[in-house]
């Protein structure tokens, strides 16, 4: 009799227990469903925001545009998002991501559990590369993703130049200071970051543009030295590709051939430029008018200095080898 209540007692105590349980997970779920719909009533009345998942981001832009960003994309060369997260470092996320993208946000929500249901016209997945086998956003191709889904006044059509303005001379901050100041004298979009190391020449590597905005382009930075490389030897969808080399040494010769004033006055002038390895030969050229002769990887480099001295006539010649003659009549 005593073993068949000792039974009956621990049915009892085991059946509470169970309806306890249910009770506790009921009320958890009743929390967790309050918490996640409270947290989307407020990220809704936000009009750009990022929502941090378990495994993406997903940047808002109001009810137009959803962007999923994998946590597995690199913020720059040394650090992930995974890797900021993991530290729970989320205003640093926060602050890479309004370096990354075209169009800033201003605030953030942590959501682990649960689904989030984004109400928006457009959702995509952010552009990216694969450099040394880590993923980087490919910046550049926002820009028209941003022009056709998000922004209501277009910049397509309009002749502006989307550019990624590389630093490649280790001075902190310099593509961004380099783009401002173009931006403000020429119509274009651009996007800065570091290049992958230190480069004594400047490169200029043109995708699609136009050689006259490629012209105007370079009249309008400070850098003289730029050499042409090859199309999509970068990763990107931009018009054209600046990188700001340090150009430091002495990187090419230019010769300055002539006997009249105009040759010494020439020299005076390239050397208040800022051009250096200037070397003269004082003898009589056999030419009609001044012409600058160039690699034709080293067109931009003559079309500056061209401009500089107001000498329009230019001649390619494959055989010159980081050297630049300059020939007065």
């Amino acid at each position: 009799m005593r073993k068949g209540k000792s039974l009956k007692t621990n049915v009892n105590k085991g059946l509470k227990a169970f309806f306890l349980g249910l009770i506790i997970i009921g009320f958890l779920g009743v929390i967790l469903t309050y918490n996640l719909k409270t947290s989307n009533e407020n990220l809704e009345k936000l009009d750009r925001y990022a929502v941090i998942g378990k495994e993406n981001i997903f940047v808002i832009y109001e009810n137009k545009l959803a962007i999923r960003i994998p946590q597995e994309i690199q913020v720059d060369k040394n650090i992930s998002f995974q890797e900021l997260l993991e530290k729970k470092n989320y205003e640093e996320v926060l602050n890479s991501l309004n370096r990354l993208l075209p169009e800033k946000i201003n605030s953030y929500k942590v959501v682990k559990y649960g689904e989030m249901h984004l109400d928006v016209k457009n959702a995509k997945n952010i552009p990216e590369t694969v450099i040394d086998e880590k993923r980087y956003i490919l910046t550049s191709s926002m820009h028209s993703m941003f022009d056709s889904l998000y922004r209501e006044n277009s910049n397509r059509g309009t002749g502006e130049l989307i550019i990624d303005i590389l630093n490649a001379n280790g001075r902190a901050g310099y593509a961004k200071i380099t783009g401002e100041k173009l931006k403000k004298k020429l119509p274009i979009t651009y996007t800065a970051a570091n290049y992958e190391k230190n480069s004594d020449y400047s490169l200029l590597i043109i995708n699609e543009a136009e050689k006259s905005k490629m012209e105007e382009l370079i009249m309008q930075v400070d850098e003289k030295y730029f050499k042409i490389a090859d199309a999509g030897s970068i990763p990107t969808l931009a018009n054209a590709v600046l990188v700001l080399g340090k150009e430091q040494a002495n990187l090419l010769d230019i010769y300055v051939i002539g006997n009249d004033s105009s040759a010494s006055d020439a020299v005076s002038q390239l050397k208040n430029h800022g051009y250096k390895n200037i070397k003269t030969d004082k003898k009589k050229s056999n030419v009609e008018v001044s012409v600058i002769q160039y690699h034709p990887d080293d067109y931009y480099i003559a079309y500056k200095i061209g401009k500089k001295l107001n000498i329009n006539n230019m001649i390619e010649k494959n055989d010159l080898r980081n050297k630049i003659n300059i020939l007065f009549n």
